[in-house]
């Protein structure tokens, strides 16, 4: 059995709060008599404790019992279980007691002097886990594996000085093979010796140029360093080793976190079909066909990525039905859309739906497909409602949407939510008592409503009304949010109309830090022309309206003040 193959399955290693490496295993002599030989009163009663721990969900104490009846035993079976538990309670003192009573009751069993090692590894105890690795190594067929699964272990011994020590000590009888080399080069970078890691490193490639592992691990170490070298360097094996596609989708992964996604999905088609094709791969490609706005190649891979049983299959018919909709096709805009039959993105789907009919047929059909879904919770119907409102608002029908409202309110006159979507369409129809009416109403019915704080704080700033009362509603908004862009932009704002404008500045600067937003532009270059820095303030506007030429605030502000 290879070496990270055991019968005693631990997938991590312990943390041995009650064990360290300079404690030493009790000591068990398997040479004498067993205490019991024969199903006694003794042994049944302990067993039967041992049964009912397991039972009680208290592996723990059966451990103990099971270690217990091996040493009165000499069973080396009840051994191997005490072992067991010991790993899956993460208790080291008596997973090592009990995989050193098993290796000594059953000395030939490669399995118990597996554990054993392990056990003393974790604990740090490498001394005594030396002699034992060396001589499971010789008896094994599969050295690189064993080699390989010491690295996992070694790199959670605390002390990685050591861990190294011991590698180099295990590796020596091996000069030929990679693993060896590799294990030496993984403890080093563990321990921050890079000149032992890039020696040994170097060895691995004269060794066996083609061996990915080491490609993968080194490009890892030079990616946190610069992702460009850790790039070259995938590139540079892929040259010579085109066939390799676990290099080839790390080089492709590397790409896309450096934001070069045209190169990337030359890289991620390659494999879409290869031995690493995956749903996930297929939607992989097809997003970075979205980002490049290839859609034809994208609703390709989206579809790949159906009939490859993607997991998520609703996230895929709404990417489809947003190519449709892109396409200005209707009907397969709702085809994908009402394959989502239920769930979290249900509600969201048939907004989606409705914003689309609305652009192709108008607002009645699109209210009217709204209309038609009567099994919804009431938050769900409160989207619908404000979707609804939205539409009549921006069609100018501003006393139907706030007759619309109206009619709800008695439904949602215990919703914050509610009252401050009514708050904000008061103030779009310029009713600015009942925007202040309803505002407040939200803020008594929820309290640290921050969003609702800073919406009447900044009405009153832009306003440059009661700017006293506009300071205190920010700065109860800011208390609950502090890190909230627009309300550090309404802070900053309600300076700039106090006249202080380098804290103004300060604030808004901090808020256009944090979201480029295009409103926040407006103010911050609006505050640098207070402050008589000109050119800063263009710059900002022309960098903004780059990302956002048609945002009215934007250009208002540029167009007022410079001509």
């Amino acid at each position: 059995m290879k070496f990270n193959k055991l019968i005693l399955i631990i997938s991590s290693l312990l943390v041995f709060t009650n064990l360290t490496a300079e404690e030493e295993v009790e000591t068990f002599n398997p040479n004498l008599p067993a205490q019991i030989s024969e199903a006694n009163a003794e042994f049944i009663y302990k067993f039967l404790l041992a049964e009912i721990a397991l039972q009680r969900n208290d592996p723990n104490a059966a451990g103990h019992l099971y270690l217990d009846l091996a040493k009165l035993t000499k069973n080396s079976f009840l051994a191997q279980n005490a072992a067991q538990l010991g790993s899956m309670v993460r208790n080291g003192r008596l997973a090592l007691d009990a995989a050193d009573v098993w290796s000594k009751l059953d000395p030939k069993s490669a399995d118990a002097q597996k554990v054993l090692a392990e056990m003393y590894i974790a604990s740090g105890n490498l001394a005594k886990a030396r002699p034992i690795v060396k001589k499971i190594l010789e008896s094994e067929e599969s050295k690189g594996d064993g080699f390989l699964y010491l690295n996992n272990i070694l790199s959670r011994v605390e002390n990685k000085t050591n861990a190294l020590r011991f590698i180099v000590d295990i590796a020596k009888p091996y000069p030929n093979m990679v693993e060896a080399h590799f294990a030496v080069a993984h403890t080093a970078h563990m321990a921050g010796n890079e000149t032992i890691r890039d020696r040994e490193l170097k060895i691995v490639d004269s060794l066996d140029p083609k061996w990915e592992t080491s490609i993968l691990f080194k490009g890892a170490i030079l990616f946190q360093q610069d992702p460009n070298q850790a790039i070259d360097e995938y590139k540079k094996f892929i040259n010579k080793n085109p066939k390799s596609n676990a290099v080839r989708l790390e080089l492709a992964k590397a790409l896309v976190q450096t934001e070069k996604y045209a190169e990337a999905k030359q890289h991620f088609e390659q494999l879409v079909n290869s031995p690493l094709a995956s749903s996930d791969l297929s939607l992989t490609v097809a997003l970075l066909a979205l980002e490049s706005g290839d859609d034809l190649v994208a609703e390709k891979y989206l579809k790949q990525a159906l009939e490859r049983k993607h997991p998520s299959p609703d996230q895929i018919y709404m990417y489809l039905a947003r190519i449709y909709a892109q396409r200005e096709d209707l009907a397969n805009v709702l085809n994908w859309v009402e394959k989502i039959s239920a769930g979290p993105m249900f509600v969201d789907s048939r907004i989606f739906a409705a914003q689309s009919i609305r652009a192709k047929n108008g607002i009645s059909d699109a209210i009217n497909y709204l209309d038609q879904f009567k099994s919804l919770d009431r938050q769900e119907k409160l989207k619908f409602l404000q979707l609804k409102t939205s539409f009549l608002y921006n069609d100018n029908q501003y006393q139907q949407a706030i007759n619309l409202m109206l009619s709800e309110e008695e439904k949602y006159n215990d919703s914050a939510e509610f009252y401050f979507d009514f708050g904000l369409l008061y103030e779009k129809n310029r009713d600015f008592e009942s925007m202040e009416k309803h505002l407040k109403k939200a803020i008594s019915l929820k309290p640290d409503y921050a969003i609702a704080y800073n919406a009447l704080g900044y009405s009153y700033a832009d306003r440059n009304i009661k700017l006293d009362d506009a300071k205190k509603y920010i700065e109860i908004a800011l208390s609950i949010d502090p890190q909230n862009h627009y309300i550090l932009d309404s802070m900053g704002w309600v300076y700039f109309r106090l006249g202080n404008y380098d804290i103004a500045y300060e604030f808004i600067t901090k808020a256009y830090t944090i979201q480029e937003d295009p409103e926040i532009a407006a103010h911050l270059g609006e505050v640098l022309w207070k402050q008589g820095k000109q050119n800063e303030a263009i710059s900002i506007w022309q960098s903004s309206l780059e990302k956002f030429p048609e945002n009215l605030i934007l250009i208002e502000t540029k167009n007022r003040l410079f001509q």
